[in-house]
């Protein structure tokens, strides 16, 4: 008996280990230059990602190196003499914060300026009952209109709950419906039914801080089918989908505002040389640029071509892996400049360390 309570608390003890294990990322991203012979590698930009045990990101910041020479720099008063004090050469531009449901569907991302106090926007996630995305909303909460304010058990900024209502007339109809976060009303429609029964949208109302509504419908294969952006009732936006017999997707027709093609693009597949090459043209057809990836034999992208319109080679990536498989590192080349000896020039690089 005493055993098997030792056993049960070293497996508590190792549970509560587990749930506090918090795995990193960092992407470290450099800006390649020349001068007379010698080449400088410049740390510009670096994000840190946090994930739990379960490897779902909890947190990433990103951070910018290359701050203005007149920002490094502050006076400062010693005794009234003035000094020229150097600053740490580094600053947090955005910072990202992500919550999962039990399900492990995430259900919300917020977005952070340089510091926690400045909330850009909040983005929430809701899914169908066979767990494919549905859609998703953004919105600014310092836009939210004190009119659609309604009482509701939390309106904690930090803990933002996404819920609906419905409300039903005596036969079980649907008279309105409406959407709501941390106590505001975002969206809300009125239903009525016409002289032929049908239920029919009698009026909409849209808070202004909705910045964007992304709205995800599938085929019967469970396939991503169709993609709709919208602010405040309006399509801004829209993508469909086709797909082959062995489920890989063959093009991507892109929408404008006013449902006119704005550009297609074509994915073509090479099984016996694993390369899969991308063609994105215009309404007329006409080629904007090609995209040609070779992979190993993971399946995971080693070398990434960019062609223009004209089928010139204008940039390359080579993309490397670790021992375990994990992204590594991404050199990317510019392809119209040839430097020494006919090669081409690297310009920026990507790193990714882990913990």
């Amino acid at each position: 008996m005493k055993l098997i309570k030792q056993i049960l608390y070293l497996a508590i003890f190792l549970s509560a280990i587990l749930a506090g294990v918090t795995k990193t990322k960092t992407i470290k991203t450099y800006t390649i230059s020349r001068n007379f012979g010698t080449e400088t590698r410049e740390l510009t930009h670096s994000t840190f990602v946090r994930y739990n045990h379960k490897i779902r990101v909890l947190d990433s910041s990103l951070y910018v190196h290359n701050i203005p020479l007149s920002e490094k720099y502050r006076y400062i008063d010693f005794n009234d003499r003035i000094s020229l004090k150097k600053l740490i050469g580094i600053e947090r531009l955005l910072h990202f914060k992500y919550e999962y449901n039990l399900e492990g569907q995430l259900v919300s991302k917020v977005l952070y300026g340089n510091n926690n106090d400045s909330l850009k926007w909040l983005e929430f996630y809701k899914y169908y009952s066979n767990g494919k995305l549905w859609k998703v909303i953004r919105f600014d909460p310092s836009k939210v209109n004190p009119e659609n304010k309604i009482d509701i058990p939390s309106s904690d900024p930090n803990n933002m709950p996404w819920g609906e209502t419905f409300s039903y007339n005596e036969s079980g109809t649907v008279q309105e419906h409406k959407e709501f976060y941390a106590g505001f009303i975002i969206e809300s429609t009125i239903y009525d039914i016409d002289s032929n029964g049908i239920l029919t949208i009698k009026s909409e109302n849209f808070d202004p801080s909705i910045m964007r509504k992304t709205t995800y419908s599938y085929n019967n294969d469970g396939q991503l089918y169709e993609k709709i952006n919208s602010r405040r009732g309006f399509a801004i936006g829209s993508e469909n989908y086709e797909y082959d017999t062995y489920g890989r997707t063959i093009k991507i027709n892109y929408f404008n505002l006013d449902g006119n093609i704005e550009k297609t693009s074509t994915f073509l597949y090479n099984d016996e040389e694993i390369r899969q090459t991308k063609i994105i043209t215009d309404p007329s057809k006409k080629l904007i640029h090609r995209i040609e990836t070779q992979k190993n034999s993971n399946n995971k992208n080693i070398i990434e071509a960019t062609f223009d319109g004209k089928s010139r080679l204008i940039q390359k990536k080579t993309i490397g892996y670790d021992s375990v498989g994990r992204l590594s590192r991404i050199h990317d080349y510019d392809m119209l400049k040839p430097g020494e000896n006919g090669n081409p020039i690297l310009i920026n690089i990507i790193t990714y360390e882990y913990d």
